[in-house]
């Protein structure tokens, strides 16, 4: 320091004192002033880089640190090499047998790394943090029951009711004559007791002339009183009624007769009358054709009701029952439904076509619909009263109604209400009292459950709603092409792939045969990247032996690549 108490060109600067403004920097002060603006300059761009890179990598980070958080087998193994797990959380190992502190469940034991066994039933098991759930738009749905109709439609065409048709032929024996025809024309209305011709037979005079002579015999002996009289006259009263049957046979009626004996003629002309009311169809005499016995002369018919004879293809035959309601319509009334039912299932198939025929019946008063019009038919067939489910409602043991339940064993119970898996599968079952019904489970870890939530347990083991099914959105479904696969939510963060036995789809949902129970929870969004992940971790999925054959694995090949790495 120079004399007069001013620092020297090449004194340092006291620390924490400012330079004086009116002062030139010196050679040392410029240097440290230029390193500190530097510093400063690095210090925010590496804590931009650290930010970016963070940001960049951190699904990898967040990958590192859960898989060293992980509880480590090493620490929970005894000497023996045997490890306890457990089944529904197999993040919890130890060297000793005993219960998951998280569920409750008593201990599976295995062999050191020996791959962990999932559930009966369930085939991957995924785990997900709430972040990558919400990253990946994963949503649930509950699966419960609704009722659910299959829409069948088909195309046939308008025909005659064959039990409404009606043939009039000659009964007369022999060659007989039309002498008169009436029903001149086809097509013509006719009503029932309407002459259509009248026929003259040689024969047919031969046996009026013998009920006329047996008539007036029987009539001549009515004054006799002996018994030998009255025998005469049962006897002729007989010829009299032999007579007539004979005639009756040939087609001649009673009034007929009345109306001969009445006449007294010999060349009495038949009329022939029409049995039904209906239309004229066929006409196969002309006036003064002689006809044999037994000639078709006429066709009637009676289109007051008529058939649509429609094709079925044989998956969709189950959906057809006797005795169904249907609607018809045809293109010359747009706009107008004939309501109708079917009556009939034919029992072959058509190996060329594929197709069982169905035949509906149809009223038809205004006489709308003509034989030959083609015709579209619409069914609706409940996927309850389907085949397929009443086969499986009448193997579940407690569908006959809700007092049954109390009493159920466990043959007859079958599966647990709190995991549906099989009673027996995880020991010896465990009988619960609740809301004074009598449950049984599977393991001791579901009786808190079950006692938690019964409401939602104990609807599992109520009977079917009728015309109700179990369903799931068609987006919760896995199709592999040899099974259905669902990821349901077991626990929060938690979904575990199951085999489902599904019905056809109707509209966006899947009636479910098999696999699920009413209030369980089904990935209905985010379904792809789940799978991709049980996938790509082949110890969550040891089941997915059939990966080349899975019709949706490219696209949840892709759908992953997509995203960030989801990991467990």
């Amino acid at each position: 320091m120079s004399s007069n108490g001013l620092a020297g060109p090449g004194d340092p600067v006291e620390s924490g004192t400012a330079p004086d403004p009116g002062t030139p920097l010196t050679r040392w002060q410029k240097f440290r002033l230029v390193v500190k603006v530097v510093e400063l300059r690095l210090r925010f761009v590496a804590l931009m880089a650290i930010t970016g890179l963070t940001f960049a990598y951190w699904d990898t980070l967040w990958n590192h640190y859960d898989k060293w958080m992980r509880p480590t087998s090493d620490h929970h193994v005894s000497a023996s090499g045997i490890e306890y797990y457990c089944p529904m959380h197999p993040t919890v190992v130890q060297g000793e047998p005993g219960k998951c502190p998280i569920c409750g469940m008593p201990l599976g034991k295995r062999k050191k790394g020996e791959q962990a066994a999932l559930p009966k039933g369930v085939i991957s098991r995924v785990q997900l943090a709430p972040f990558r759930m919400t990253q990946a738009r994963v949503k649930t749905a509950e699966v419960g029951y609704a009722p659910m109709a299959q829409t069948l439609i088909t195309v046939g065409y308008v025909a005659i009711d064959e039990r409404r048709l009606a043939d009039v032929s000659s009964k007369v024996p022999g060659k007989t004559r039309v002498e008169t025809l009436y029903a001149n024309f086809t097509g013509m209305d006719v009503k029932k007791g309407d002459p259509l011709a009248e026929l003259y037979s040689p024969e047919l005079s031969q046996a009026i002339a013998e009920l006329r002579t047996a008539q007036r015999a029987s009539k001549g002996s009515a004054g006799l009183r002996t018994a030998a009289a009255r025998s005469i006259l049962g006897d002729r009263r007989k010829m009299v009624e032999l007579s007539s049957e004979k005639l009756k046979r040939w087609g001649v009626t009673q009034v007929q007769i009345d109306e001969i004996l009445r006449q007294g003629k010999d060349d009495y002309k038949i009329p022939i009358l029409s049995p039904i009311t209906g239309h004229l169809i066929k006409k196969n005499v002309v006036e003064g054709q002689e006809v044999q016995e037994g000639y078709p002369m006429f066709e009637i018919v009676d289109l007051s009701r008529v058939w649509i004879l429609a094709q079925v293809y044989e998956h969709q035959v189950e959906l057809v029952r006797e005795g169904q309601t249907v609607e018809a319509s045809v293109d010359a009334l747009p706009g107008r439904t004939f309501p109708g039912t079917v009556e009939f299932v034919q029992p072959q198939l058509d190996p060329t076509t594929r197709t069982v025929e169905v035949r509906f019946g149809l009223e038809n008063p205004d006489h709308l619909l003509r034989p030959g019009m083609f015709a579209t038919v619409t069914l609706n067939t409940p996927v309850a009263e389907t085949p397929a489910f009443q086969a499986r409602l009448n193997t579940t043991p407690h569908h006959h109604g809700k007092t049954h339940l109390a009493s159920l064993s466990v043959e007859e119970q079958k599966t647990c209400p709190v995991t549906t898996l099989k009673l027996g599968s995880m020991g010896d079952p465990i009988l619960v009292e609740v809301e004074g019904r009598k449950v049984w489970t599977c393991c001791e870890a579901c009786p808190p459950k079950l006692n938690a939530q019964p409401a939602k347990y104990l609807t599992r083991l109520e009977p079917a709603p009728v015309d109700e099914v179990l369903s799931v959105p068609e987006s919760a479904v896995i199709d592999t092409g040899r099974r259905k696969i669902v990821y349901i939510e077991a626990e929060p963060g938690v979904f575990e792939g199951r085999v489902v036995v599904l019905g056809d789809r109707v509209g966006d949902r899947f009636p479910v045969l098999e696999g699920l129970a009413p209030g369980e929870k089904v990935a209905a969004a985010g379904t792809f990247l789940i799978d991709a992940e049980s996938r790509l971790n082949p110890i969550s999925a040891p089941a997915h032996a059939d990966l080349d054959m899975t019709t949706g694995s490219d696209d949840a090949t892709r759908a992953a690549s997509a995203q960030h790495p989801m990991g467990h």
